[in-house]
């Protein structure tokens, strides 16, 4: 896996914290609209229903002790959307204006008392109603959502892709950093594996050949060679990670997994034997591709590790099962396990939790290589663990390569 593609997720978060950003933003603007157009419909339609009133109170009469309506009243209301009514005491409709039925359901009504014209002499009103439909006002608020709506969506959609543009350019730098740091790395490692070959072969040369040596010379050389392979090694290690992001489509090669976790298995035998711990095995036969080597350290740094933190007596197992087309190799321990929150910080290079420090020998850099060689292969390596309850670290490979390489047949058999 390369560095763009492990910067992928961080990519992607990037674009989706961006767009939720913007949604956010978006929502509470079209919020505010809504709202204040909704509210400015409202009061209009609250004035227009006060005006018709002050207009049916303003055209009612009394002259003589009777109840008059002025002739021109009829001129208060548009008859298809509003309509003023006058009721008497007892609620008997006088007289209506408009052929708006203000008892309709979904019709905005507003009723004014008439006390200065409850006559004694019926049909003196004793309240006037005015009604308006608010089918229009409510079809204008609609239509304001329609257009916010679409709106939204069209923002949403250019906020996206312009959200994925940023992330983009945003990663592409941090991707291009990681990358010279990857190549530093390797080109450091290189230059370095020379000298410190040259230091362990020249340390042990001189233990070998010099004869006169008195024992703090020698155990000052044995300490210089000892110091350079563990050196070697760790550069080794470190050119080992910087080659899991390489392509692996040049080296395919058809495994026989089950034969392979045999091998590795028994190469551990004797470590596991001195440290008084159970190692136990299952053989199976799968049938997966790529680095043959590879696949092997990955195991290797699995084994390793779970018969490193496993107190003696304890035991370490290995199976195999299919799962999501492909086959899992778990590694099993009853171990010292892991705290949650140390769960993925095993995997980082060169970390190592502090109350192992100084008891255990390594680098910390087994799981990170186990980690970065599997996702080389399309894979990945897991882990389940608590303190106290050991660990169980899982390796899934699919069955398929993860190239086209398979497909045009260049892939060898592994011998």
């Amino acid at each position: 896996m390369n560095a763009r593609e492990a910067l992928r997720p961080l990519e992607l978060r990037v674009t989706v914290s961006y767009l939720i950003a913007f949604a956010v933003v978006l929502i509470v603007f079209s919020l505010v609209v809504h709202l204040t157009f909704a509210t400015a419909i409202g009061r209009e339609t609250s004035e227009r229903l006060g005006a018709i009133l002050d207009e049916g109170l303003t055209a009612t009469e009394a002259k003589h002790g009777r109840f008059h309506i002025d002739s021109d009243a009829t001129q208060l209301v548009a008859p298809a959307t509003e309509s003023i009514s006058w009721y008497d005491a007892r609620g008997v409709l006088i007289r209506r204006i408009g052929t708006l039925d203000a008892t309709k359901v979904g019709i905005l009504t507003r009723v004014q008392p008439a006390p200065a014209l409850k006559l004694r002499v019926p049909p003196a009103p004793a309240r006037i109603v005015a009604a308006l439909d608010p089918s229009h006002a409510n079809s204008l608020v609609r239509r304001v959502d329609y257009g916010l709506g679409i709106g939204l969506l069209l923002a949403l959609l250019v906020a996206g892709v312009g959200g994925r543009i940023l992330a983009n350019r945003s990663i592409s730098r941090v991707a291009a950093t990681m990358r010279t740091l990857r190549d530093f790395t390797a080109d450091a490692a290189h230059e370095l594996r020379g000298p410190l070959t040259a230091l362990a072969s020249n340390a042990a040369a001189s233990l070998r050949d010099d004869t006169e040596l008195t024992p703090p010379h020698r155990r000052r050389l044995e300490t210089i060679a000892s110091t350079a392979a563990s050196m070697t090694r760790t550069i080794e290690d470190l050119l080992l990670l910087a080659r899991a992001e390489t392509p692996l489509e040049r080296e395919l090669f058809a495994i026989e997994l089950g034969e392979l976790a045999a091998t590795v298995v028994h190469a551990r035998d004797a470590l596991a034997s001195e440290r008084h711990i159970g190692l136990d095995f299952e053989t199976f036969q799968a049938r997966v591709y790529g680095n043959p080597t590879e696949i092997e350290r990955v195991i290797g740094n699995l084994l390793d590790n779970a018969i490193r933190y496993t107190h003696e007596g304890g035991r370490v197992a290995l199976e195999s099962v299919a799962e999501r087309g492909g086959i899992a190799l778990r590694v099993r321990d009853t171990g010292i396990g892991i705290k949650p929150e140390d769960a993925e910080r095993i995997f980082e290079r060169f970390w190592r939790e502090d109350r192992v420090r100084g008891r255990e020998s390594g680098t910390g850099l087994g799981l990170a290589i186990a980690r970065a060689l599997a996702r080389r292969h399309g894979g990945d390596v897991t882990v389940r663990s608590a303190p106290g309850k050991g660990s169980e670290f899982t390796l899934w490979l699919p069955l398929r390569p993860p190239s086209p390489v398979l497909d045009r047949g260049s892939v060898a058999r592994a011998t």
